[in-house]
């Protein structure tokens, strides 16, 4: 769903405030303030607390794709890039584990917060899937798209404790490994 003006703004700052705050500690009035609106306005656009997180989810989700965009058109360096991009969002943006997995262990039960995490990580193991059919079109690269996917997964956590410079040097050099047993060049 394409977010514009107003409701941008709001989506980009509740994102901001989850992001740095988590999900449970924030109250209505916090997100408001936040965001800089009214809350009427913030009702207009985010009927629910709900709708808040998944329009914040929405952002994130826009956002990070976009940060993945470009890189190396071709060769390993093009399968490897959405793994660099990732430790550069861990040490330039944020390190405080998956926003999607955090939402989702806060509200577990919330059907359009779930249905959007699944979307989300569906749509970020495609995205390896398509870097390695770009490279090796005639090989069945189904295995190293679902490893490179988990080593992201991975990463995202190890960072937290081991620092992104460190764990995103692991996950390179495991997922050249997996490409090199795949007889993916």
């Amino acid at each position: 769903m394409f977010m514009i003006g107003n409701k941008q703004k709001i989506a980009r700052a509740l994102h901001q405030q989850f992001s740095e705050l988590g999900f449970a500690g924030l109250g209505v009035e916090a997100l408001r303030a936040g965001a800089d609106v009214s809350i009427r306005t913030l009702y207009k656009h985010f009927p629910s607390r709900e709708e808040m997180i998944v329009g914040a989810l929405e952002h994130r989700d826009a956002a990070y794709f976009e940060w993945l965009a470009g890189g190396p058109k071709q060769g390993i360096d093009h399968v490897l890039y959405p793994l660099v991009r990732l430790g550069d969002w861990l040490s330039d943006v944020s390190n405080t584990g998956c926003l999607f997995l955090n939402a989702l262990a806060e509200h577990p039960n919330s059907a359009p917060i779930s249905d959007l995490v699944k979307a989300h990580k569906l749509k970020l193991a495609n995205e390896f899937e398509l870097r390695l059919e770009r490279i090796a079109p005639d090989q069945n690269t189904r295995h190293a798209a679902e490893t490179l996917f988990l080593l992201h997964e991975g990463l995202t956590d190890v960072a937290r404790l081991r620092g992104p410079a460190a764990a995103t040097q692991s996950a390179l050099l495991a997922a050249r490994k997996v490409l090199e047993t795949e007889g993916i060049t």
